[in-house]
Parts: structure tokens; sequence; C-alpha cells
């Protein structure tokens, strides 16, 4: 058995705040999807059961705008914290979308079809992590803005034609759907279902990885923190 193995050298990944945000976010999106399914399906009887639950539909809808104010205020200070604080700074360029990233997709894709000979090589976001950021923060961003327009119906109808209004009941509903399978099966698995993680990656929690799940996974990252001296 080698040193490394034996004692195995952890790197942080993600920092507290980051952390806190993840959770919040978990939190705020599950409340969002039970109230807002409840709705949009009301006629089944799970649906039923969970609007009873709740108290009723008055409750329901209370319930889905407070979890809607709260995840409007966590998108705000996320991109205050992106922006303008250091570490956001660096976050936000690692995770930015380039040409080379569209390549590693491209290059991932023929490596899985045989028809390529090297997998690409990752810094501390490759291509999978960079698109599930930058959907779910659109998808965020998209069920806040239809979310209040539809809030604020009355006032909406002054100036937006109905079909508008349809519109936006028809975005706001199956946009909040995409998240949540997204976030479920894609993101679910290739954080923590994926073989190399199974049955948890524990980052979300601990912020930590092992070097050598890094040194795999992610090895432009791990060569990086080692010519830093950090490794």
């Amino acid at each position: 058995m080698s040193e490394e193995s034996r004692n195995p050298v952890y790197v942080e990944r993600m920092s507290v705040l980051f952390r806190m945000q993840h959770m919040l976010l978990i939190i705020s999106l599950l409340v969002l999807a039970v109230t807002g399914f409840a709705l949009m399906y009301h006629e089944n009887r799970l649906a039923q059961a969970l609007i009873s639950l709740e108290g009723g539909v008055l409750y329901r809808g209370i319930i889905h705008r407070v979890a809607a104010v709260f995840l409007m205020a966590q998108l705000v200070y996320h991109a205050f914290y992106m922006l303008f604080s250091r570490e956001g700074k660096r976050e936000l360029n690692e995770v930015w979308l380039s040409r080379r990233d569209f390549d590693d997709f491209l290059q991932a894709m023929r490596y899985n079809l045989r028809m390529g000979n090297e997998y690409p090589r990752f810094g501390k976001y490759g291509y999978k992590e960079k698109f599930q950021y930058w959907g779910a923060t659109t998808g965020v961003f998209l069920i806040s803005v239809t979310g209040v327009i539809l809030w604020a119906e009355t006032f909406s109808m002054r100036f937006l034609p109905k079909f508008v209004l349809d519109l936006t009941l028809i975005i706001h509903g199956y946009q909040g759907l995409l998240i949540f399978v997204v976030l479920l099966f894609w993101h679910l698995y290739i954080v923590h279902l994926h073989p190399s993680v199974f049955p948890m990656n524990m980052a979300w929690l601990t912020g930590k990885v092992d070097a050598e799940w890094l040194r795999e996974e992610h090895p432009l990252e791990y060569e990086k923190l080692k010519g830093e001296g950090i490794l």
C-alpha cells in the first residue's frame, strides 16, 4: 500500500460560504418544487394530499412565495458575491465558459463513441460543471422573473397582453420542472452517484476532496495546486 493511500491528502474545493449558499439553495428549491408542483398538478391525489398538509391553497401560496423571496435574495447575494468578492471573482473566472469547454465536450463525445483516443483534461471545473452552473443560474433567473410577473398579476395585466401572462405561466411551471429534473437526475448522478465518488461526494458537507480523486478527475487543477506548493 502506498504512502498516499495510507495517508490521504485533502484539498478544499468548496469554502464555508459556498457550502452555505449551496445548502440554502437546496432547501429553497425543494420547498418551491413541492409547493409549486402541488398546484401545477392539483388534480393529482398526491398533490391534493400535499396541499392539505400545507394547510390548504392559501397557506400553500404563502409558503411558496416566502420560499420564492428567499430564492431571489440568494440570487442577488450570489451575483454580488461572484462579481465583487475576492473569492467570488476567482470562482467566476474558473466557471466562465470558454471555447475550450465546447471543444472538450466534442472531444469527450468522440472518446465515448470510440472515435478518439484521449479524454479531455479538466481544471477545477469541466464543461459538465459549467453547463450545470450556468443552466441552473439562467433557470433560477427565469423562474424568478416569471414568478414576480405572476405574483403581481393584476398589476402585470395593465401593461402586458393576456397571451404574455399565459406564456409566462407555462415558462414558470415548466422551467421549474426542468430545473428539478436536471438537479435530481443529472447533477445527482454526476456529483454523487458517479462511480468515482459513489455513494457520495462529501465536498458539499466538508468542502474537501481527496487529492488522488482530484488528480484523476481534474488533473489540470491538481497540477496547478502542485505547482503552487499546496500539494
